[in-house]
């Protein structure tokens, strides 16, 4: 056996792992669902809404506005395009 201690690399960042990071915790999630029952005169009925309201609040809040956009598909003519008759 070898006495060599072995460093641990962290796992490398991709885009999932910066979305896990991004998403509300059912908490923040219930937290801001309580305000909104709250902001619309505390009457029931309205439970799910409320907290699909707060979820899509708190997951566009988290994220970030300076992320790359997908780049539209080239247009350009491929370089072997002649049609052969």
């Amino acid at each position: 056996m070898s006495s060599k201690a072995t460093a641990l690399q962290e796992p490398p960042v991709n885009e999932k792992a910066v979305r896990t990071l991004a998403r509300p915790t059912e908490q923040d999630i219930a937290f801001r669902a309580h305000e909104i029952f709250l902001k619309r005169g505390a009457t029931p009925g309205s439970e799910l809404d409320d907290w699909l309201q707060a979820e899509r609040e708190l997951t566009a809040a988290a994220k970030p506005s300076d992320s790359p956009k997908p780049s539209a598909p080239s247009k350009a003519p491929l370089a072997n395009s002649r049609s052969h008759r």
